[in-house]
């Protein structure tokens, strides 16, 4: 077992292990993310084809420059031409079909990750059939866990659209002019800071329904960040301006040679797998410390292999 790795981390440190895993492991992480949300692909491919998309981009006349804005034109408008090609009864088909794998295969691929790599953290080995095991035995109540979190999050979010919208509505007519803007700005920026602070305190239920055999996991997350808000609301940001910048390299690549075709969204599928993959990574890291300081996770492997030697 590496104690070494259950120890306490700098913020520096969680970025640099979580690089690390990624890099060591890329190869069987990146396989099992590919084998989970692969179905979720290959059904936007089928979709894509029915509806009269182009496997590669169009070709028209004129230069590069036409070409180039020929590209942007039909990555823009993709979406909309499946939804007119395909007609409302495919279209709901599809949406419902692509709601149902993403909630499940992307819930799986997730899990899968976060077993993997709480297994290189520990020292011990693994497998992409071990991985992909423990997230199915935690099938269900990951699922339960993550759509009570969305009908939370989509509460919050109607119940901050009616009090901006009616209370700027309400500010307006009564300051006149304009001058009710300034307090539906303070408004909106107390919004979001109260998402993010309630989003950071809850952000490790995954991972506690995970391991634990509890659900929906508030109450654990609630524990874990105790003390740790900032640091893991940095990791958070700094890992999502990483993968920003990372996907899109590679959107705009997608964009500028292949359109919206789809091969083009074959190259921005790769480049989404890639961001969930060192994501979810450097959620385990993160996760793996908020144990290590607050429940004291390695004293108690220690002490399990203490009495197992």
């Amino acid at each position: 077992m590496d104690q070494k790795q259950l120890k306490p981390k700098s913020f520096g440190e969680i970025l640099d292990t979580s690089f690390s895993i990624s890099k060591k492991h890329f190869p069987s992480l990146f396989l099992m993310l590919l084998f989970l949300i692969g179905p979720i692909y290959i059904v936007d491919y089928l979709f894509m084809i029915v509806s009269g998309i182009d496997l590669f981009r169009e070709t028209s006349g004129g230069g590069f420059g036409e070409q180039l804005m020929n590209n942007l034109d039909t990555a823009g408008n993709v979406q909309a031409s499946v939804a007119d090609n395909l007609g409302l009864g495919m279209e709901m088909v599809y949406l419902a079909l692509n709601t149902i794998l993403n909630l499940v295969l992307y819930t799986m691929a997730q899990a899968a990750v976060i077993i993997a790599a709480g297994k290189v953290i520990k020292g011990e080995s693994w497998t992409k059939k071990t991985a992909v095991k423990g997230a199915f035995s935690r099938f269900w109540p990951l699922i339960g866990s993550s759509l009570l979190l969305g009908v939370i999050v989509f509460g919050v979010f109607l119940i901050i659209f009616i009090v901006i919208g009616f209370g700027g509505i309400g500010l307006t007519l009564a300051a006149g002019d304009g001058a009710g803007l300034f307090p539906i700005i303070l408004l909106a920026l107390g919004s979001i800071a109260l998402l993010a602070f309630f989003g950071t305190r809850l952000s490790m239920f995954f991972g506690s329904v995970v391991y634990k055999k509890t659900a929906p996991g508030f109450t654990e997350s609630w524990k874990l960040t105790k003390g740790r808000f900032w640091a893991t609301l940095g990791v958070f940001v700094v890992s999502g301006i990483i993968i920003f910048l990372l996907t899109s390299i590679f959107d705009a690549v997608s964009i500028i040679l292949l359109g919206g075709s789809v091969a083009g969204k074959l190259l921005t599928d790769l480049s989404s797998l890639l961001g969930t993959l060192f994501l979810m990574v450097g959620y385990t890291v993160l996760l793996y410390d908020l144990k290590t300081r607050n429940e004291g996770e390695d004293l108690k492997d220690m002490i399990a292999s203490y009495k197992n030697s």
